[in-house]
C-alpha cells in the first residue's frame, strides 16, 4: 500500500510558501530537484439501476462520459461554440480540467501544440481486463477512484458533481442509466447511501518521498504501459526509458497545473541517474486492448506492457519520481489509468 503524507499543519498547499523540494532524503543535498504535486483521491461507487453492459476495461468510458457531463454542467457559451475560440475559455472550468489549453510559452516537449495534460486521472476496476464485458444488474455497484492533482484539487465540487450528472445520463452503448452511491476522500465519507453528508472535502495528499530500504524494489505494471520510442511503442523495458515519460509527465503537470515554483526543466541528471539503475529480472507480456473512438469514429488499440520488473541500484534519488509516477501514473492513456505502476 502507498502511504500518502500531508503537509505538517494539515492546511491546503500555498504558491507563496511551498517550496522547492528535493528527492529522496529530505535533509541530504541532492542534484536532483522534482516540484511537490498535491492530489487528491476519491474513491467513487455508483450503482446500477437498470441492466448495463461495459467494456472490460472502463477507464475510456468513464473519461469521456466525464467530460460531457461536465461541458453540459458547467459550458454557457453552448455546444456549437469550440472550446478554442470561446472568450470565457481561460476562467472556464471545463478546459481548466478536460481541455487544458497552453496560454503563453510552452515547455520543453510541448512545442507546436495547443492543449496541455490534463489534471486528473480515472483508475477503473481491473478485475475484467481481459476477461470480457462484465454485466450489471440494478443494484450491482461500478467502483472506480478519480484522482484531481495540483490545482485541479479546489474544484472536486464541481468533478463530484459531474460524476453525478454522468452516471444519471447512463454509461455505455445503451447509456444505462447508475446513480452515485457512495464518495470517499480518504476517511471522510462525502456521500453515502446516495446523499451528501455535507462535509469539506478534505486537503490534498503529497506523495510519498520514500523507497524500500536495500538496492532492489519491485515495480509492478497494474494496467497497460505505453510508452513511445523512436516513433512506436516499445515492446521492451529500461529504466532510463521509464525514467524519462515519468519525469516529462510531472513536471509538465506542475507547469500547468501546480501550486509551488516553476520547475526546473533539467532533466540530464536524473537521466544519467536512471541509466546506472538496472532491471534485473522482468516478467512482461504484451497486452493488446481496443476500443472504439465517438471523437475519431474509428476503433484504435490501446496495448501496452503488463507484468513485473525488478530494479537494482541506489534508488534513493529516484524515490520522490516513481512514488509521484505511481499517483498520475506514466505514458500514453494516463488520464483514463493506463500506466498505472506501483512500487513493492
Amino acid at each position: 500500500m502507498v502511504h500518502h503524507n500531508r503537509g505538517r499543519d494539515g492546511a491546503r498547499p500555498s504558491n507563496k510558501s511551498a517550496p522547492t523540494r528535493v528527492w529522496g532524503d529530505m535533509d541530504a543535498p541532492s542534484p536532483f530537484s522534482l516540484p511537490v504535486l498535491p492530489y487528491l483521491r476519491l474513491r467513487v461507487t455508483l450503482r446500477a439501476e437498470e441492466p448495463a453492459e461495459l467494456p472490460p476495461y472502463q477507464g475510456s468510458l468513464l473519461r469521456g462520459a466525464f467530460g460531457h457531463a461536465l461541458r453540459r454542467l458547467v459550458c454557457v457559451a453552448g455546444p456549437r461554440q469550440p472550446c478554442a475560440t470561446c472568450r470565457l475559455r481561460r476562467g472556464c472550468h471545463y478546459t481548466r480540467l478536460f481541455e487544458t489549453f497552453i496560454e503563453g510559452p510552452p515547455p520543453p516537449f510541448l512545442r507546436g501544440l495547443d492543449t496541455a495534460p490534463r489534471p486528473y486521472v480515472f483508475e477503473p476496476d481491473v478485475t475484467h481486463l481481459g476477461r470480457g464485458a462484465p454485466r450489471y444488474a440494478p443494484g450491482d455497484p461500478l467502483g472506480f477512484d478519480l484522482l484531481l492533482f495540483g490545482q485541479a484539487t479546489e474544484l472536486a465540487g464541481w468533478v463530484l458533481l459531474a460524476v453525478e450528472r454522468m452516471a444519471t445520463a447512463g454509461l455505455g452503448a445503451r447509456r444505462a442509466r447508475f446513480a452515485l452511491d457512495r464518495v470517499e476522500a480518504g476517511a471522510v465519507v462525502l456521500c453515502e447511501a446516495g446523499r451528501w453528508t455535507g462535509r469539506d472535502v478534505p486537503p490534498p495528499s503529497l506523495p510519498s518521498r520514500t523507497v524500500p530500504p536495500g538496492e532492489r524494489v519491485t515495480l509492478r505494471l497494474q494496467t497497460p504501459l505505453r510508452l513511445q520510442k523512436h516513433g512506436g511503442l516499445a515492446t521492451g523495458f529500461s529504466v532510463r526509458d521509464l525514467a524519462f515519460p515519468m519525469l516529462r509527465r510531472v513536471l509538465e503537470l506542475a507547469t500547468f497545473h501546480g501550486t509551488g515554483p516553476a520547475p526546473d526543466w533539467t532533466l540530464r541528471p536524473l537521466l544519467e541517474h536512471a541509466g546506472t539503475v538496472r532491471a534485473v529480472a522482468t516478467e512482461l507480456r504484451w497486452f493488446d486492448w481496443e476500443r472504439y473512438s465517438n471523437r475519431q469514429e474509428r476503433t484504435m488499440n490501446f496495448g501496452g506492457l503488463l507484468g513485473r520488473v525488478e530494479l537494482e541500484g541506489d534508488l534513493a534519488p529516484l524515490a520522490a519520481l516513481l512514488r509521484t509516477a505511481e499517483i498520475v501514473h506514466v505514458g500514453k492513456g494516463a488520464t483514463f489509468g493506463l500506466g498505472k505502476v506501483e512500487l513493492e
